[in-house]
């Protein structure tokens, strides 16, 4: 793996693991905001972010707006099967704001890691996505970790850790 792909997986890796303990913080010290407006804020960021680089791949506004316009109306269906994944993906994500305040952080990021699995899943079902071996194989090793994962927890003791719940990652 060259540098600058390892540089990315590291900063994703860092960003993702940060932005669940930032939640985590601030939901436990600073519980003062509603949960759907910070999730349609950082939805409302993403959007953003990803259609000034469609801008930019397509050589600018106009160009933009002319692609989508035309794949709007050639692929309206496709359009439509995605909305819902992508609506699951926003309830889910409102979802662990409320996880935050009630999980530990280990229990709230393997909650995550599920979304993944169910990604794929909706895309195979949904969109008729073919995945290769290798995202087979890939999403068997996260089943395989979040069991992993969840056996720790059922073999905690009960009671222990400052958890209550009987070790299953509540606060």
């Amino acid at each position: 793996m060259r540098w600058p792909a390892a540089a990315a997986l590291g900063l994703c890796a860092a960003q993702n693991a940060g932005s669940f303990l930032l939640m985590r913080y601030s939901k436990l010290e600073h519980a003062d905001y509603s949960d759907m407006v910070a999730v349609l804020v950082a939805e409302g960021i993403k959007l953003a972010i990803s259609t000034a680089a469609y801008a930019v791949e397509c050589g600018g506004l106009p160009g933009m707006a002319r692609s989508l316009r035309g794949d709007l109306v050639e692929r309206r269906a496709e359009w439509m099967r995605l909305g819902v994944p992508a609506l699951m993906y926003t309830a889910q994500n409102f979802l662990l704001f409320v996880g935050a305040a009630n999980l530990d952080a280990s229990a709230q990021q393997l909650a995550y890691q599920t979304k993944i699995l169910f990604t794929a899943l909706f895309a195979r079902t949904l969109l008729g996505t073919r995945l290769g071996s290798a995202q087979w194989l890939s999403m068997l090793l996260l089943v395989l970790g979040v069991l992993c994962v969840q056996g720790a927890f059922d073999a905690a003791p009960s009671g222990g850790g400052g958890r209550s719940g009987g070790g299953h990652g509540l606060r």
